[in-house]
């Protein structure tokens, strides 16, 4: 069996190793032994290979390419079988393990302590390696970003964090994992990342842990593989942190509550301290995994026994219209906030607004992927207590068409993790978003009952998500950034670029500063400015810049501008929308927005649209139209999801302004309308502005404020630009967790 240092030809952990070395290393192993099986489970979004290795017994890495191994934890997923079939598959089939890496490219010591791990696994014959291999499957993805690692950036190169996109799969990175873990579905996951210092993190976890997190996967995180990662630590005298590094368990778009949410597995993440010497790193992922991994492995039959139970009590919780209560868990800490005693029997999810078709497919879609039942109404159904998302309960027909999610079924917690009109965070400490509502992100229209009204439902087929209505014909489109590299530092712009071209399929152009003149201008019809550094482009080199913008505006051009973007429109000259630093401490909530009017940049919304809002500037219109705002804390349409202390600030303020400057028109937001690009909902307020702009439009341009801001406006909405810092969620982290991967 080689060696990984053979294979490398230098020592492990003296450098790291390409991703051509990790690659080459586990094909040798492969070929080596009769226990490893490696392939390729997809390709990044450069076209690079995404390999994986399948490490078991013979018969066991037989069972998983037959797929049998794929019925039996499927029959355990399943709370309709019957109790024996259950025990009888829980004494026989082994435990899944998953040992991942690398999901961020600057964090490389995971690929190479899992090229040692898996050697490791293939050629040590002593009891520590036996108790795994007679026990379990264990499939090792060593680098889950193989070009942020080549790159040495944390995003891919399409500038996203792959550690940010597990439930909106926008990556295909993310979707080819996705798919190998529906193949091989985890009970067991152990992501590997990198931090700041020279310590360690493994579980157990920090508060909060999310409600609907189920007691089963977590009792096997604090009391078998973390316990074992701690034992094995202190044997070697290495130091560590668990609960009070910060790590928690609440926003299930990480590498280790998607997997505890979504598949019911032991989630976990494993940080070491990049400050270490990089030998040292390999080794304590090596030896935190390793130990993790054997404890899982001998404690088989259980976790396969309580795996199966956790759905079955899922279901009887859905069948109750019970949701789970919060809970605290780390010393010192209070219980501040309940989840309500409300029954939820289920959610609709109409299919009635022709605006929202694609959205709503994309929901569905996304349920079915993570084995969701969904059905279909066959006739409409009076629900006496429907309770639309941010709204009171009141008596309603549902029509027919609409979609009916049960939630008596084993993905309950899931369900309500992505279906719930709120979080319910059991006290104030966030890392990241603590709103995250799918159809509040989607914009599209449903809500919940406590009641099983009889209804006729018929189940659906897989959804199909139509392409994004587009004109015949498209305007030509250029995206400001603020570097030439493909692995953009500015994830807003990635996230734009994607949106642009895989979503939407919009070309445009992306230009840095110094390539804005009025030659380049006057090929485009429209210009988008995302959430960029606006302090750093106003003071850039290139004095004619502003000027060349200005006058391309006012030609006709139009400039739609958010959050940065917006500060800078408001620097140069180009806004007159006044901005001012927010004083509240959200770390990202979903806030409804309200239309004045159904106009082109709403077209399809039905009048009000929840936008990602994290302490963004508040915004005061001089001139033009108010497009979007935040209607009046004593309003009926006043409502938010999630924690949001002191959000009642942004009250009645703009969101989104439509101003006329010459024949051209300037749109700014102030919050991130593509957040992650998976606030489909906003973002498709930007896909409007696009369309309806010259190059699109026949008619002649409408003014929609009444005449243009004067030069003292616009000089005052400069001055207070001016004051106005970099905002954001990251601003307001906890500096416990401020390494969080």
């Amino acid at each position: 069996m080689p060696t990984p240092s053979a294979s490398l030809g230098f020592e492990l952990g003296s450098r790291k190793a390409t991703v051509d070395q990790v690659y080459r290393y586990m094909n040798q192993v492969d070929r080596a032994s009769t226990e490893v099986t490696v392939a390729t489970f997809g390709r990044t979004s450069l076209g690079t290979p995404l390999r994986y290795a399948l490490v078991g017994r013979p018969a066991v890495l037989q069972a998983a390419r037959s797929g049998r191994l794929h019925a039996d934890i499927e029959a355990l997923r399943d709370p309709a079988t019957p109790a024996r079939t259950a025990a009888a598959i829980s004494r026989r089939m082994p435990v899944v393990l998953w040992l991942t890496g690398n999901v961020h490219g600057n964090e490389p010591a995971a690929a190479d302590a899992q090229m040692r791990a898996l050697h490791e696994l293939a050629d040590r014959t002593d009891r520590g390696v036996r108790d795994i291999l007679d026990n379990a499957l264990v499939v090792v993805v060593p680098t889950q970003n193989p070009d942020g690692r080549a790159a040495n950036t944390r995003v891919n190169a399409a500038a996203f964090d792959l550690n940010r996109d597990w439930f909106a799969r926008t990556q295909p990175e993310t979707r080819a994992k996705l798919a190998l873990m529906r193949r091989f579905p985890p009970q067991v996951f152990i992501d590997q990342h990198g931090m700041g210092g020279k310590g360690y993190f493994f579980p157990p976890n920090s508060d909060p842990i999310h409600h609907e997190v189920a007691s089963q996967p977590l009792g096997w995180i604090d009391g078998i593989a973390g316990k074992a990662s701690a034992d094995a630590f202190r044997a070697k005298g290495y130091a560590f942190e668990t609960w009070e590094a910060g790590f928690d368990l609440f926003y299930p778009g990480y590498g280790d509550t998607f997997p505890i949410m979504r598949f019911g597995a032991a989630g976990m993440t494993h940080e070491v301290g990049q400050a270490a010497p990089f030998a040292d790193q390999v080794d304590k992922h090596v030896t935190a995994g390793l130990a993790a991994l054997r404890a899982s492995a001998r404690a088989r039959q259980r976790i396969n026994t309580e795996y199966h139970q956790q759905f079955v009590d899922a279901a009887a919780q859905g069948a109750a219209c019970a949701l789970q209560p919060n809970h605290v868990e780390n010393p010192g800490n209070e219980l501040t906030f309940h989840v309500p005693d409300t029954r939820v029997c289920g959610y609709f999810i109409r299919a009635d607004d022709p605006g929202r078709r694609r959205e709503v497919a994309t929901l569905v879609s996304r349920l079915q992927q993570d084995d969701v039942e969904v059905r279909r109404l066959l006739a409409p159904v009076h629900v006496p207590d429907y309770t639309a998302y941010g709204r009171p309960a009141t008596p309603t027909v549902i029509p027919t068409g609409s979609y009916w999610i049960p939630m008596a079924q084993g993905q309950k917690h899931w369900i309500q993790t992505m279906l719930g009109a709120d979080t319910y965070v059991p006290f104030p400490y966030f890392y990241d978003l603590s709103g995250w509502s799918m159809p509040l992100l989607q914009d599209v229209a449903g809500g919940s009952t406590g009641t099983l009204p009889r209804m006729r439902t018929a189940p659906v087929g897989p959804a199909k998500v139509p392409n994004a209505p587009l004109p015949a014909g498209l305007p030509s489109v250029g995206v400001l950034t603020q570097s030439s590299s493909p692995y953009n530092p500015d994830q807003s712009t990635g996230w734009l670029r994607w949106r642009l071209s895989s979503d939407w399929h919009i070309p445009a152009t992306t230009f840095t500063a110094d390539r804005i003149s009025a030659s380049t201008l006057a090929r485009l019809d429209v210009l988008l400015l995302p959430d960029i550094d606006g302090k750093a482009l106003n003071a850039a080199p290139g004095t004619d810049r502003n000027s060349a913008i200005a006058q391309w505006v006012a030609g006709g051009g139009r400039l739609v501008t958010w959050k940065g973007g917006t500060q800078y429109a408001a620097l140069a000259g180009l806004s007159s929308a006044l901005l001012k630093n927010a004083e509240n401490e959200v770390p990202g909530a979903l806030v409804r927005a309200t239309a004045p009017r159904n106009g082109p940049l709403t077209r399809g919304s039905g009048g009000d649209v929840w936008s990602m809002y994290s302490a963004d500037p508040v915004m005061t219109p001089v001139r033009g139209e108010v497009v979007l705002s935040y209607p009046a804390k004593d309003s009926p349409q006043w409502a938010v999801s999630g924690y949001a202390k002191g959000i009642e600030e942004i009250a009645g303020s703009a969101a989104l302004v439509d101003e006329q400057v010459g024949r051209g028109r300037v749109t700014v937001f102030s919050f991130e309308p593509n957040f992650r690009a998976f606030t489909d909902g906003t973002a498709g307020l930007v896909r409007n502005a696009i369309v309806d702009s010259r190059g699109t439009l026949e008619r002649g341009i409408e003014e929609p404020g009444g005449r243009g801001a004067t030069a003292a406006e616009r000089r005052r909405a400069a001055q207070a630009a001016q004051k106005l810092e970099r905002q954001g969620f990251q601003s307001l982290t906890d500096p416990r967790s401020s390494a969080r991967p």
